[in-house]
């Protein structure tokens, strides 16, 4: 009688546990904004060499970026991101100003969030290096396609 007692027991036991609530890696994550590169001259599609990007209000930092292609965090609790760009000791500020929608995965993975960019982001600059910029993707979704582009 308690053999089958302590079987009981172990049995409801093992039934009334839950399935581990686990992010597993590689699962979805807040998309970063893409940012290409177009030579203002030849109009193509160019690497750049930046001294460094920072972020205000963030503490983004990038330390001497070389590439076709910049990848960035947006602000999830703010309306606007803010990233001072250095080319040959000349800074831009970047501001990209966006909409914020957070979605629920799970207990584990928590929530991520997608943006929509709004038309009225903009640079602001002395004297320059970035000649302006284009919008081409409005929604960040997924990383793979790019957002804006930076004519220099």
């Amino acid at each position: 009688m308690i053999k089958y007692l302590h079987f009981l027991v172990l049995t409801l036991f093992f039934l009334s546990c839950e399935k581990d609530d686990i992010c597993i890696e590689g699962s979805e994550n807040t998309n970063r904004i893409t940012i290409g590169f177009i030579d203002n001259e030849s109009k193509n599609l160019t690497g750049i060499s930046l001294s460094s990007i920072k972020g205000i209000n963030n503490d983004s930092i990038i330390e001497s970026f070389s590439g076709n292609e910049l990848k960035l965090p947006l602000m999830v609790n703010s309306n606007e991101t803010k990233y001072i760009l250095e080319q040959n000791k000349v800074k831009d500020t970047l501001i990209i100003f966006h909409q914020t929608n957070h979605l629920y995965l799970n207990r584990s993975c928590g929530f991520k969030s997608n943006f929509l960019i709004k038309s009225d982001t903009e640079i602001i600059k002395e004297s320059g290096w970035i000649r302006e910029i284009s919008i081409v993707q409005d929604s960040i979704f997924n990383e793979e396609k790019t957002n804006i582009f930076i004519h220099y």
